[in-house]
């Protein structure tokens, strides 16, 4: 059964800016999106670039290595229709992220 792990703190995550976390032996990039947070496979489908070390705006994540743009929400990019990031449930608990994977 899979459940909510704290992975974080709001604070550790600066608006439009990310943390990667391992939870349950998977890398995840946590993502600060004005407020929201979201959270996605770490690795590009390109060339397996950190999106945590990425920006992000209006619910996009930018890879920081070729700019692959990827849609925080379904995981997908518009450079290869074919690509898609696993996403991830996130919960807000006062100021404790946590995630489900």
């Amino acid at each position: 059964m899979t459940e909510f792990v704290k992975v974080c703190s709001k604070n550790e995550i600066g608006d439009g800016k990310g943390k990667v976390v391992d939870v349950n032996g998977k890398t995840i990039a946590v993502m600060n999106d004005n407020g929201e947070f979201l959270a996605i496979e770490n690795n590009c489908t390109h060339m397996q670039g950190p999106l945590g070390e990425g920006e992000c705006k209006e619910g996009k994540v930018t890879c920081p290595l070729h700019m692959w743009e990827y849609d925080l929400k379904t995981g997908k990019t518009e450079s290869d229709p074919e690509a898609k990031l696993e996403t991830y449930e996130v919960k807000v608990e006062g100021d404790d992220i946590l995630i489900k994977a």
